[in-house]
């Protein structure tokens, strides 16, 4: 049986020039080995890189068009479906940090013009919209909860990767639609401020959302390598995560990755992986594609 692949989070675009083929953690050509495969595509510069998201914004708009007898853009889960079904790739536009179009409604309505349907609140660094994991730990402010209510009614995933804990209890308070966290692990398993809490995930699980396994060694610590991805997975199931635990490695925003996955061409060896532990196929599947799928359709 073929395997499928629906990852949450890459920042492929900006560590490499193109997507097709590229020396990176992932592209198109190593992507389309899998069926169905879909990928969200963030865009993610430093503070030190000023205009970067004007230029990378539009170079991944560009580079999936060019190679669109590969891929799709798609803006909605009926066209993830419409892509399985037509063979291509599905790809989806994430914004990591809405400091990136100024923490504005118009910068959110401008972006989702261009095909943007997810968006993490912040990234490294606090903003006006809310408190960051890795910054001062403060939660929503009046700003950040008048954003997240238009991105909901508008359509646009609320990514609580990134986020404080603060943030992410003050976004679940006032979410109408499910929310998830793309590219976090269990702090259960790894002590990091970037990991979710046993009490965070099962309320995205609650709430028709969920969580992808980032596949940092930091943030999995344990072993570092296939099984701790494995230990992972199997701790946000046993809070009752099977339709709410799905991939979220962060290829190439990663400078190191678990041993024996090297980049995509290498996660089949983590579907082989839970197969060898006897879970359901039919779950696997679920973990690698059909999980993300659903969680987008209840909010898109």
């Amino acid at each position: 049986m073929a395997v499928p692949y629906f990852d949450a989070h890459c920042d492929t675009i900006v560590a490499s020039e193109y997507l097709r083929v590229n020396a990176g953690q992932l592209d198109l050509t190593r992507l389309s080995a899998y069926r169905p495969a879909a990928q969200i595509f963030a865009v993610c510069t430093p503070e030190d890189f000023p205009g970067g998201y004007r230029q990378f914004l539009p170079r991944l708009v560009s580079e999936l068009e060019e190679n669109r007898y590969l891929v799709t853009l798609c803006r909605s889960a009926g066209d993830i479906r419409q892509s399985a079904e037509d063979g291509k790739i599905a790809a989806l536009i994430a914004i990591e940090g809405a400091e990136h179009f100024g923490c504005s409604i118009d910068g959110l309505h401008r972006a989702y013009e261009l095909g943007v349907r997810s968006v993490n609140l912040t990234w490294n660094f606090d903003n006006a919209l809310a408190g960051a994991a890795m910054d001062s730990g403060k939660g929503l402010t009046e700003q950040g909860r008048t954003f997240v209510r238009e991105a909901q009614e508008m359509g646009v995933m609320m990514d609580l990767s990134h986020a404080s804990e603060r943030t992410f209890w003050d976004t679940l308070a006032i979410a109408e639609k499910p929310v998830y966290a793309t590219h976090s692990d269990a702090m259960a398993l790894c002590h990091h401020l970037r990991n979710l809490t046993d009490a965070q995930f099962q309320a995205l699980a609650r709430t028709g959302g969920g969580a992808g396994v980032n596949l940092y060694p930091e943030f999995l610590g344990l072993t570092r390598d296939l099984d701790a991805v494995i230990a992972h997975i199997e701790h946000f199931l046993a809070l009752g995560g099977e339709q709410a635990v799905f991939l979220g490695t962060d290829f190439d925003g990663i400078d190191q990755t678990p041993a024996g996955l090297n980049g995509v061409e290498d996660m089949e060896r983590l579907y082989d992986g839970l197969l060898r532990r006897n879970y359901p196929e039919q779950l696997v599947q679920d973990i690698f594609y059909n999980n993300l799928l659903n969680i987008l359709e209840r909010s898109l």
